[in-house]
């Protein structure tokens, strides 16, 4: 058997603070786990806990005598992921160099492209990356392995998708002593389901990396065994369902809400979701509400309708509103996360915009603006593609969400950033807007 070194790539800035600092990668402690599973030891590094330090991976490298290496990132953290391989392999020349990711997932020719990168694993990663490592570690033959892509002697070589794991509740809990839980705001992260999204909104690439938007659905009693271990054994004090859309399947979720009101652990815990504004009424809400639900994330992503439209949200801002008001009349915690700007806004669907992240701040909720970005994979990328917006990023990692990137088809880059401004003060945000990304559905 194998020994791996994980590795979490970081973004550039790893304060305390920043959103990547604040849950443990729960990707890689998946994979962790079934690597175990498989009979590999296993370590793991989350350079977002240490910032992007050569000597940390030198050491984990020296340490670890690992034979194999996988290192995890999105587009922000894709320069950093090949600066770790390329430093490892400095280290250890016989180290074998595993990407995977949403960033490699999609771009995976170009990563495999790279020398200090033997294989780049894609889509779901837990049971390509355990039966790549056997495969390697065992001398076989990595094209018979499902899911990954590498280059052998000049040519590429993309060996069949993977077929997705159909009842999530197959894997084990994620190894979740690999990772520091004391130094992350907010360890308690876990998933409710796994994969797609019915929903085709344009900036987001979550189907190019999950297929056809299907949801698998864990087991119930699997769900709350995990909160009791994160809960009681861990001592997590609030639970976050790291799922996109926790509402997406209202039976399944008024099924976990009835078994988490009831649920008896030793300590007091509570939850936090992230959902649509039209997968809720006030039934459900007060439902989640009674089951320990202390805060609820929405992405709104725009304040005109018009812009709503164009970009496949497919809500209204009257949903908006009205999902809003009643989580916070519940004494929720409520967050409504925007973007800025969208290939068709206007000065006029701007302003819409910042008078409308004013009226929510007004109600109560908080609010967060993302820049949008156009990651590889999404409708926004292809708007790219074709000319109708410019990019003016140079790099993979300013494709952070936190300054602005593109223009709009309607307005320039210098008219932006004044409107840019104009929102920031007419909403009510702070200078400095938030981290929070809104790349979810």
């Amino acid at each position: 058997m194998g020994s791996v070194l994980l590795v979490n790539a970081p973004v550039g800035e790893t304060t305390a603070g920043t959103h990547a600092a604040l849950h443990p990668p729960l990707g890689l402690g998946y994979i962790g786990a079934v690597l175990r599973e498989r009979g590999h030891t296993v370590s793991a590094r989350d350079l977002n806990v240490t910032g992007m330090n050569p000597a940390v991976i030198e050491r984990a490298v020296d340490r670890s005598e690992a034979d194999v290496l996988g290192v995890s990132a999105h587009t922000e953290t894709y320069p950093n992921a090949l600066e770790i391989a390329r430093t490892a392999t400095e280290v250890n020349p016989d180290l074998t160099v595993l990407l995977g990711g949403p960033h490699a997932s999609v771009n995976d020719a170009e990563a495999a492209s790279v020398d200090a990168i033997d294989y780049v694993v894609r889509g779901e990663g837990e049971l390509t990356t355990a039966e790549l490592v056997t495969t390697v570690t065992e001398e076989g033959d990595p094209e018979a392995v499902d899911g990954i892509t590498f280059e052998r002697d000049g040519q590429l070589i993309q060996t069949p998708d993977r077929p997705y794991i159909q009842d999530p509740t197959e894997l084990p809990f994620p190894a979740r002593d690999l990772f520091p839980l004391e130094l992350y705001q907010h360890p308690g992260n876990m998933l409710f389901s796994r994969g797609g999204c019915p929903f085709q909104c344009h900036f987001c690439a979550v189907n190019n990396i999950w297929g056809d938007g299907t949801r698998r659905y864990r087991a119930i009693e699997d769900v709350l065994e995990e909160v009791r271990l994160l809960v009681d054994e861990f001592g997590v004090q609030q639970i976050n369902f790291a799922d996109d859309t926790f509402t997406l399947r209202r039976d399944k979720t008024e099924e976990l809400l009835r078994e988490l009101r009831d649920l008896d652990t030793r300590n007091p815990w509570d939850f936090t979701c992230s959902t649509r504004v039209d997968l809720v009424d006030e039934d459900l809400l007060e439902t989640l509400a009674d089951a320990g639900c202390s805060g609820i994330q929405f992405g709104v992503e725009a304040g005109s309708q018009e812009i709503l439209d164009s970009i496949g949200k497919k809500i209204s801002l009257t949903e908006a509103r009205d999902a809003i008001e009643t989580a916070v009349d519940l004494d929720m915690d409520v967050l409504a996360s925007f973007m800025f700007p969208h290939p068709d806004d206007t000065a006029a669907t701007i302003r819409q915009q910042a008078d409308f992240m004013r009226e929510v701040k007004d109600t109560g909720a908080a609010i967060s603006l993302a820049f949008t970005t156009p990651y590889p994979g999404t409708v926004y990328d292809e708007y790219v593609k074709n000319g109708d917006i410019e990019v003016r990023a140079e790099t993979w990692d300013e494709y952070d969400a936190k300054h602005l990137v593109i223009d709009t088809k309607n307005l320039s880059f210098d008219k932006l950033e004044r409107l840019k401004d104009e929102v920031i003060e007419k909403s009510g945000l702070k200078k400095r807007t938030s981290t929070t990304t809104a790349t979810g559905p």
